[in-house]
């Protein structure tokens, strides 16, 4: 790990684009010890035959989103909570942070980007928003599907997204930029680190290449005065690694599950938390 500290500049930055790119945060090693552990989870998944391949998609189905192991996996929990890193966080907010939610994408050869989005959208924190610490595992750009932001765009309310047809977005659902704003692709190398807040619009590409992954693996954090927060969320991580609840909110945008990127009503664990959070 690189030492580093926070600049003025890049406080500033932050503060005015919403975003903050750090090149070469993570060492090689930090990197290959990451995506070592998620590989053997990969791996598991595939013996127990957790993970299907979809005629359609014969390649990129079998490499899915992996969401949330740092719940049991404490080389995950180690990356995800080094000091310096929310250290950097913490100072860009000024409050010390929480951990709502991990995803490591493998986005193989063929797979669909996001379109436009805002993380607090479906993770519902108030008050205030979320916060992203997004870290590059692979050289990303256009071709492979690489992170794009609309500098400045996290001064905006959350948004809902259109419906569209899925010819236009596989998703169903996309948000169309305003007037005035405009995307810009972050090319990144392994050990990059992106820091974004929570209303920031952003998206992905489609990984176009025939034989490069980009791999990246993205935290959501919140401030640990946030009061409410929707309820596939509400797993929360203090910085020393003990477990917290927050107030369901009552009003969420969407209630998510593995299966979709928007929306889902119909979680399958949706009556257990509410069990849990009503008896806690």
């Amino acid at each position: 790990m690189t030492m580093r500290t926070l600049r003025e500049e890049e406080r500033t930055f932050f503060e005015r684009e919403g975003y903050l790119l750090l090149k070469s945060f993570y060492s090689a090693e930090d990197i290959a010890k990451l995506n070592d552990a998620y590989w053997e989870i990969w791996k598991q998944l595939m013996a127990e035959g957790k993970i299907m391949q979809a005629p359609n998609r014969p390649f990129d189905s079998l490499f899915p989103r992996l969401r949330d192991y740092h719940w049991e996996n404490e080389e995950i929990l180690d990356f995800i909570l080094e000091q310096q890193v929310i250290g950097l966080l913490q100072e860009l907010i000024n409050e010390e942070i929480l951990v709502c939610q991990t995803s490591y994408y493998f986005k193989a050869p063929g797979a669909k980007g996001l379109p436009m989005h805002q993380d607090n959208y479906s993770i519902g924190a108030s008050p205030d928003t979320t916060y992203a610490i997004w870290v590059s595992l692979d050289a990303s750009g256009q071709e492979n599907g690489g992170l794009q932001v609309v500098p400045g765009s996290h001064v905006f309310d959350i948004l809902s997204p259109e419906i569209v047809p899925e010819r236009i977005n596989v998703y169903g659902k996309q948000i169309n930029i305003p007037d005035g704003y405009e995307a810009i692709e972050l090319p990144t190398e392994p050990g990059d680190v992106v820091i974004f807040n929570g209303n920031i619009l952003h998206g992905s590409t489609d990984n176009t290449s025939t034989n490069q992954f980009r791999r990246a693996i993205v935290t959501h954090y919140a401030r640990q005065s946030v009061e409410k927060i929707t309820l596939n969320y509400s797993n929360l991580v203090l910085p020393n690694r003990e477990r917290t609840r927050r107030r369901l909110n009552a009003e969420p945008r969407v209630v998510e599950t593995k299966d979709t990127l928007f929306e889902f009503k119909d979680a399958k664990f949706f009556d257990q938390i509410i069990n849990r959070q009503s008896k806690g």
